[in-house]
């Protein structure tokens, strides 16, 4: 038996990166996501991208569960991720580990941050806070600028191939 990734539902790297959403149609959703890359690039840590709304106890003692609220880029940055369709159904995300950010605090290959991504955005809708935590270290900055960069080369080289 082979212990490939597609054995255990993990697309490979190229699947992923074809299901990213290219081409001038997307042209305005990769300005965005590269806008706000640079944004994170220049202000990695803002006081206020996750503040969290505390737990209350109506008088009828019913308790309203904390949550978190995300600044204004953090939100961009998930629409973005997924205009861009870094957060897509193709990857299992339930099913695996998220891919580590290698240790020398390079961005992850554009793959693992469509992993990543995906990971991060519907892990959000199980798990409060998961934006949050991924913002305070440096994940979510890490995934969009490993995808602005793909974007960024694979525009050059379209734009040299094509005289």
């Amino acid at each position: 038996m082979s212990d490939s990734p597609q054995d255990h539902g993990d697309p490979d790297d190229t699947t992923l990166l074809a299901r990213l959403r290219t081409g001038p149609s997307r042209d305005d959703a990769w300005r965005r996501l590269a806008a706000v890359s640079d944004e994170f690039a220049d202000l990695p840590h803002a006081d206020g991208d996750t503040c969290w709304v505390q737990s209350t106890r109506g008088s009828d003692g019913v308790v309203t569960v904390g949550y978190p609220e995300y600044s204004a880029r953090v939100q961009r940055a998930c629409r973005s991720l997924a205009e861009v369709g870094a957060v897509t159904p193709a990857y299992p995300w339930m099913r695996h580990r998220p891919p580590a950010l290698p240790e020398d605090g390079s961005p992850p290959a554009p793959a693992d941050a469509v992993r990543l991504a995906t990971t991060l955005i519907r892990g959000e809708r199980f798990c409060d806070g998961t934006i949050g935590q991924a913002a305070d270290h440096g994940t979510l900055q890490a995934v969009l600028a490993s995808l602005t960069d793909w974007h960024r080369r694979r525009t050059v080289h379209r734009s040299t191939s094509n005289p």
